[in-house]
């Protein structure tokens, strides 16, 4: 989940992040969400991607398209918070 530089990139960057959906073999299903939320506490957007296991999940975080939008989001995040987790 991101707290960005401005709000107002949060469209561009969920169209971004969901472009990875067909273009990263690796990246099994994923979700992107706006906050609505007027908390100070709120981020402005959260990826949640799923992996079929964690061989997948290494590969997507070295995959090309990824890092491309990985360099966009770079510029326009203040914050990045990640859980890893195994269901």
């Amino acid at each position: 989940m991101w707290r960005l530089n401005s709000s107002n990139d949060a469209a561009e960057m969920k169209t971004k992040l969901l472009s990875m959906s067909g273009n990263v073999s690796s990246l099994h299903h994923i979700e992107v969400g706006i906050n609505k939320s007027k908390s100070l506490q709120a981020f402005d957007i959260v990826f949640t991607g799923t992996f079929v296991n964690w061989a997948a999940l290494r590969e997507f975080e070295n995959d090309p398209f990824h890092k491309n939008i990985g360099s966009w989001v770079s510029n326009a995040k203040k914050e990045r918070y990640v859980v890893d987790y195994e269901i």
